[in-house]
């Protein structure tokens, strides 16, 4: 099956035909995903309708666009899937797991990991595959620590939350997917009894009675998975940004007053994610002209509203805005731990690999689509 337009690039770019869709105006009639039934599809590209559409949840549903109650059913605990009052009572109760104050508590074991993540690379010897050997376990042991799972477990479980998407073996897949759920029901249950440290005893702790067992066990698992190959996926594109832009790397080490900056540009120009959940109309509305009826199903483009043509990648950038981490009441809760994950990252690898720059020409690198994956680097040999 063809890859739907929106998710179709060259390297990072969107393809030439997705910049003049988005020219012919904000909303189009779109019937190339799958899994909607025989529901009528829309794309929207325009800035100010993406974020009515986002901030809406009145008359936008972010439930998944099914018509079997059991297959909704079978999502506990996965925030995007859910509208109020079910998303404000789960959000309210994890919210407080990802404030500033938190990370920052977090930040000296962030340190930690990366730099023994960054020596682990570093002992793989020149050249090496960022992706393998750091884009993953950074970010899958920090997820880890985050969420309270216990040390001696973390290296099972990272090396299973990789290979639930990067595993070339279909069966193998399969079983490191199950392994990954069946442990964090396992935590679960072990963190109601004793609570410890980590988001999931903070939770149990403090909102312990308004969350179910199957809650609890599906916001470990997608806090797990999402926190890991989301971040890893980031963490590739940014490097990738950065020794394709050789002119960037030396600014972000020469001044380093620069590095927030660079990190929203990131986001900005390398979004991971191209769309957030798709949205169904709970009723007829009117979006720039075009009558969407209830039931039709909404996407909304995060690339065409954060990249114009001809766009380029500039860290000195001022005021850089951009919606990467979505809008509205799903805006992305884990965003305060992604840009914590750069802001340690990023100045320990150009700071350790100040020569640090591709390995292959980067015509020869592959990509992999996003949905429901974010979009990936697959490899990304370097050398320094």
């Amino acid at each position: 099956m063809a890859l739907p337009l929106p998710h179709q690039r060259i390297r990072l770019d969107p393809v030439p035909e997705f910049d003049e869709l988005c020219k012919d105006g904000p909303i189009h009639e779109y019937d190339s995903e799958p899994g909607m039934g025989d529901r009528k599809q829309w794309l929207v590209t325009g800035y100010d309708e993406v974020r009515e559409i986002l901030a809406d949840h009145q008359r936008f549903s972010s439930a998944r666009p099914v018509d079997d109650e059991a297959d909704r059913a079978r999502l506990p605990g996965i925030l995007q899937a859910y509208d109020p009052p079910d998303h404000t009572r789960l959000r309210r109760t994890v919210a407080p797991a990802y404030s500033v104050r938190r990370m920052e508590r977090l930040r000296s074991r962030i340190e930690e990991i990366v730099e023994e993540g960054l020596d682990d690379f570093e002992s793989v010897g020149s050249p090496a595959d960022f992706v393998r050997y750091a884009a993953w376990p950074i970010p899958a042991f920090i997820a880890c620590e985050f969420l309270g799972v216990p040390r001696d477990d973390q290296g099972e479980l990272s090396r299973m939350i990789r290979e639930t998407r990067e595993s070339r073996v279909a069966r193998q897949r399969v079983a490191s997917g199950m392994g990954v759920v069946a442990y964090t029901e396992k935590l679960a249950a072990r963190k109601r009894r004793d609570p410890g440290e980590g988001m999931l005893g903070a939770l149990i702790r403090e909102h312990g009675d308004a969350v179910t067992d199957e809650e609890l066990a599906g916001l470990a698992e997608a806090s797990l998975t999402m926190a890991t190959e989301q971040i890893a996926a980031q963490l590739a594109v940014a490097v990738l940004l950065l020794v394709t832009h050789p002119e960037q790397f030396t600014l972000l080490r020469e001044r380093p007053e620069l590095l927030d900056g660079a990190i929203e540009e990131v986001l900005r120009f390398g979004s991971v994610v191209e769309a957030p959940s798709p949205r169904v109309a709970r009723t007829d509305v009117r979006v720039a002209g075009r009558d969407v009826h209830a039931g039709d199903v909404v996407t909304c483009s995060i690339m065409a509203i954060n990249r114009a043509p001809g766009d380029r990648f500039d860290i000195t950038r001022p005021d850089v805005t951009h919606l990467a981490f979505g809008h509205g009441i799903h805006h992305c809760i884990g965003a305060p731990l992604v840009r914590l994950e750069l802001q340690v990252i990023l100045p320990a690898l150009v700071r350790r690999f100040p020569s640090l720059r591709l390995a292959v020409p980067e015509e020869e690198l592959r990509f992999k689509p996003g949905r429901p994956a974010p979009f990936a680097v697959e490899e990304l040999p370097v050398e320094w």
